[in-house]
C-alpha cells in the first residue's frame, strides 16, 4: 500500500518535472535575507546582476532576451543606478514578487537580423508551456546609414515553478523567419535566482 501510494502522488511531479525541495537552487520569490542578498549583488556589478539572466547572447542572432525574476529585477536596478550614479532606491520585496518570472524579448541590436517577436513558448519534459500573458510594444532600430525599421519586442510571463531545476528547459522564439531556441540545462536554472 505505501509504494502504490508513492507511485501515485509522486508520478505527476516526475513526469512534469516541476517539483523544487528546498534544498535546491533556482529562482525562488524574495525573502527578507535574499531581498538584501539582490542589492548586494547589484552593487558588484554586471557580473552578478544581469550577466547571469542573458539568454543565449552568442547564439541569438535575431534577439536580445533576458529573464526577469524578483531577485534579477532588485539586483539589476540596483546595477544601473550604480551604473548611473543615481540613489539607490531598489524595488521592494512585494513588488518585485508580484511581477513573478518573465522573459522579456527585444530585437537584436544588428539591424539587419533584428525581427519582431510573435511567440514565445518553453519546452520542459516533454510538454509546451504558453505565457499566462504576453505584451508586445513596437520598437524602432536604426542601422548604420541611418535607416529605420520598426519592429516589436515583448515580455512573457510564466509560473515560478517553469524554472525549476528539476528538468532542463528550451526556450522557443518564433517570429518571421521561423523558431529560433535557447536551452538552459538544470545546471544553469540552478544558478539562476
Amino acid at each position: 500500500m505505501p509504494l502504490r501510494f508513492l507511485v501515485f502522488h509522486l508520478a505527476p511531479v516526475l513526469v512534469l518535472g516541476l517539483h523544487q525541495s528546498a534544498s535546491e537552487g533556482g529562482i525562488k520569490f524574495l525573502r527578507g535575507d535574499t531581498h538584501e542578498e539582490a542589492v548586494a549583488c547589484g552593487r558588484t556589478g554586471a557580473d552578478c546582476a544581469v550577466a547571469p539572466y542573458l539568454l543565449c547572447p552568442m547564439e541569438n542572432e535575431h534577439y536580445s532576451a533576458w529573464i526577469a525574476s524578483p531577485f534579477s529585477r532588485v539586483a539589476s536596478s540596483v546595477y544601473e543606478a550604480v551604473r548611473r550614479r543615481q540613489r539607490v532606491r531598489p524595488m521592494e520585496e512585494n513588488g518585485a514578487n508580484g511581477w513573478g518570472v518573465g522573459i522579456y524579448v527585444s530585437p537584436a541590436q544588428n539591424y539587419e537580423k533584428a525581427e519582431s517577436i510573435q511567440r514565445l513558448a518553453i519546452r520542459r519534459a516533454g510538454q509546451t508551456i504558453e505565457p499566462t500573458t504576453s505584451t508586445f510594444a513596437p520598437v524602432n532600430v536604426q542601422g548604420l546609414a541611418g535607416a529605420t525599421k520598426q519592429v516589436s519586442k515583448g515580455f512573457f510571463a510564466f509560473p515560478i515553478d517553469v524554472f525549476s531545476p528539476a528538468a532542463d528547459i528550451t526556450i522557443v522564439f518564433v517570429g518571421p523567419f521561423g523558431e529560433a531556441t535557447c536551452t538552459l540545462d538544470r545546471l544553469k536554472l540552478s544558478s539562476l535566482r
